[in-house]
Parts: structure tokens; sequence; C-alpha cells
């Protein structure tokens, strides 16, 4: 159904195309629209006494010539958007006057509702008819019908209505679908009729293809969590012995929040012998088919499901990007190895991998979110606990000179004496060769975080470590040597 937002978009657009300038009966001057003059250079003055009697016998609608068409219908209910429309499409294709633009303009109009679902049928005789379109989408072979809102059919395309071979593969898809029935991520099916050849699914917002297409910004989460979805429903259907052999993006619908799988028509029941299993197909979603396939569809197996999965999986993280890499790309590369043996065994066994990686690089963002609060004296149970582990494998001195923590003295004033004894112990006994070779002015560092506690510790032991370490800074840097100079007596 035509939204508000593209009715309104489409009021402006012929406001902008047919305000303009009048001259009344009286050679009074104004703007308004100019679609009485189209009217009455049409057929339809013939039918009609004026342009308001024809917008009131095609709706009940009122026309107002002095008023934008955005300002008078702007709270039209949804249910009268496609007749109004209908309307000026009727005066514009009728019309006698500038009739390339109007055809121009008509064209556009078309094109804007064929994206919104909404058909223009223009006959070689008569008025335009604006309607909703209930063939929603089409295939090689059926068209996807509206039946009601959330409820459409599968049917195979009147051409093919007598195609004993496309009868048996709809009824085959159906009869794999309702073995699936259950599981969250597989698209519902019902009521399969043995004489139309059809059947009923549930409607999907839009595919995946679609909606990567139109969402660009989507974060890791929502990626994953697209991820995941495909993985859980092809696991459900490996267990049940269904391979799909045609996995892309396109068939992957969006419904909600959540990613279903469709379209088995040319999936296999591994335990059954159909006709099916030699069919050769040509496929034209080719970076998603396992290249030891390509050739011949009857190749086609449960890891070639594997393989599909591994390049949407790239695909999504990525959007196809030449170099790229991700968290999951040894996953994918698994997935889409060349030697089928080196493959995925199983989508379970992905999933446990890509658990795996996922607290994998959680752990890595906690460490870098750590270190950013350490980078920036924010102190947290986690920068206590990354501090203490640095004092106790030795690396604190080694981290305070890689990331030139002068300010590193701001955070042991966070801790307890305890700690704040072993945190200067710890410089103490490792500044000197964290320095590195050559690297005198690292002494500044050190310098620099003794001096402030110095100043600022209470406690004499830990305060005593943090004199001694200034002094010894101030042997070798004059720097350190007029900050020992500045503290008190």
């Amino acid at each position: 159904m035509l939204t508000q937002q593209t009715f309104h978009k489409i009021l402006n657009y012929l406001d902008k195309q047919y305000w303009s300038g009048k001259t009344d009966e009286t050679n009074w001057n104004y703007y308004g629209l100019v679609f009485d003059y189209h009217f009455d250079s049409s057929i339809l003055s013939v039918d009609y006494l004026d342009i308001n009697d024809f917008f009131d016998l095609n709706g009940s609608f009122t026309f107002v010539e002095d008023k934008y068409l955005s300002e008078q219908y702007a709270d039209l209910p949804e249910t009268k958007y496609l007749l109004l429309i209908q309307n000026m499409l009727n005066i514009l294709h009728h019309s006698k006057i500038d009739i390339e633009q109007n055809e121009h303009i008509i064209t556009t109009l078309i094109n804007v509702l064929k994206r919104e679902n909404v058909k223009v049928v223009i006959p070689d005789m008569g008025d335009i008819i604006v309607m909703p379109d209930d063939i929603l989408d089409s295939g090689s072979y059926c068209n996807i019908v509206r039946m009601q809102d959330g409820l459409l059919r599968k049917e195979l395309k009147a051409v093919y209505k007598e195609d004993e071979k496309l009868q048996k593969r709809m009824k085959y898809e159906f009869e794999n679908m309702q073995k699936l029935t259950g599981c969250p991520q597989i698209l519902n099916v019902f009521d399969f009729d043995n004489e139309g050849h059809s059947y009923l699914m549930e409607q999907a917002d839009m595919n995946l293809a679609a909606y990567l297409t139109s969402e660009i910004e989507l974060s890791f989460d929502e990626k994953i969590k697209i991820i995941m979805d495909i993985l859980k429903g092809m696991d459900y259907a490996h267990k049940n012995s269904i391979i799909h052999r045609d996995l892309h993006l396109g068939n992957i619908l969006k419904i909600g929040n959540d990613f279903v799988i469709c379209d088995f028509g040319l999936s296999k029941h591994t335990s059954l012998i159909r006709s099916m299993k030699t069919s050769y197909t040509e496929k034209n979603n080719h970076i998603f088919v396992d290249p030891l396939a390509v050739n011949d569809f009857r190749n086609l197996d449960h890891k070639s499901d594997i393989y599909s999965v591994g390049k949407m999986i790239d695909y999504i993280l990525t959007y196809n990007a030449a170099n790229s890499n991700h968290a999951l790309k040894t996953i994918v590369e698994r997935c889409i190895c060349r030697d089928k043996a080196l493959r995925y065994d199983s989508i379970e066994q992905i999933l446990v991998d890509i658990e795996i990686a996922l607290k994998h690089q959680d752990k890595e963002q906690d460490i870098s979110d750590t270190i950013n609060k350490i980078l920036n004296s924010q102190y947290d149970t986690k920068v206590h606990e990354y501090i203490v582990d640095l004092v106790q494998s030795d690396k604190l001195c080694k981290f305070i000179v890689t990331h030139r923590l002068s300010n590193f003295w701001e955070l042991v004033l966070h801790f307890e004496s305890v700690y704040q004894l072993k945190i200067l112990q710890s410089i103490s006994g490792g500044y000197s060769e964290a320095t590195g070779y050559g690297g005198w002015g690292n002494y500044d560092i050190f310098a620099s975080i003794a001096y402030n506690l110095c100043l600022t510790l209470e406690d004499l032991q830990p305060k005593q470590i943090a004199h001694q370490i200034l002094e010894e800074c101030a042997g070798i840097r004059y720097q350190a040597k007029n900050l020992l100079d500045r503290l008190p007596d």
C-alpha cells in the first residue's frame, strides 16, 4: 500500500510542476494549480460540468485551485490516496496541452508507485486505473501474490500451469518446508492447493539483499544476529536431512527483527531418491554457489550449503569488499575451502567456532576498553585488575613506556596502600630496563610519575620508593634533577 510519506512526496512533486501564474475572467493575476486548464482541454470536460464536478463524482473530493495539493489533501485518509492520484493522472493523460511534459510526469509517477507495489494500468482507450499490485514478486517460473496483510500465495505463472515438472517441484518444495515447520528461522508455509499447484506463506518485509542495501550502517551485533539466524535455520534443515542447494541473499527474508530462510524449490531430502536429484539448473547467484558444482547442479550437497553460508557471512560482514578482514575470516576461509574434505562437516561446528571467536573478540574489546580508560586516568575494577596483572607479570614498566604514561601517578592514588607499595616496587625494579637502549627520554616519564607521587602519597613506605626512583633518574637526566630540587624539604 502507498505510504503516507510517498503520497506527500507525490503531492509536493505535482505542486512544483503545476503551480503557475493564472488570470481570471476579470484579468486579475494570481498563482494557482493549472489542472483546470488541462481538464478543460481534455475529453473529460464533455462528461463533467467542471473539474470540481469531476473530483466530487470520483471520490467525493473537493478541489481548490489556489491551494497547494500538499496542503488541501494533507489529512486525506490512506484509503483514498490511490483514487486521488488516479484522478490527477487521468486529467494529465487526457489533456491536449503540454502532452510531452505530461507523459514524462506520468511515467515518473508510475515508477514511484511501482516501488510501493502500486500498479498503474494505461489502456489503449479510456481512463488510467491505479490499484494495489497483488503480484509482489516474480521468479523464473512463479509469482508471489498478496492474499491479505501478512499472507502471500506462491503460484506457478500462467504459462507454466501445465508443466508437470514444475508442478512436482512446487509440491516438493512445500513438503520439505513443511518438514521444517517449528523452526523460527524457516519461513512458514500452509495449505498446498493440488489443483492450482500453489501454497500460502507468511509475508516478509524484504529480502536480505534489499535490507543490506538500505541499511548500510548496520552494527557488528546486528550483522551477527543475521548470521546466527541463517546458521540456526540451516542447522535445523541439515539435521532434518534437508539441504537447500540455492542459498543466497534473495532467499533470506526479514520478518520484523528476525531473518528466515525460504525458497526450498531446489532442496533435496538426503534420505529420498527423487527425479529432482539428477536435474541440472543454471545458477545466477554465482558468488554464493560452490565453484565445484557451478557447471553441474547435481554436484551440490550439504558441503555446498556450507560454502554458500561462508560466502554469505563474508558478504554480510564486509558487503563483499575486496581484501576484507573481519572477526570471522578464518571461519569463512574454512567454509569456502576448495577442498571439500577441509570444509566444516556441519553447520553446528560453524556455530561452535563462531561462539568461540565472538568470546575472544569480546575479551579483546574489554582489554582495549580497559587500556583506553588507563590512558585517560579512569579507574574502575577492570583497570585495577589489569594493573595488578601487569605488576604480577613484571610488565608494568614496559606498559608505561609503550603508552608514554607520565600521568600514571593519578591512577596509583586510587589504590590502597598495600597495592601502592607493590606498584612502586614493580616500577623500581623494572624502570631502568624498560627505558630501552638509547631511550634516555623514557627516564623523564618515570621521573614525572615519581615526582607527583612524592607530592601526593600519604603513606611513608611507597612515598620513600617514589623518592628513590626520582633520585636515581636525577643522576641520569637534568629534567629529573630539576624535579628533585623542586621537592619541598
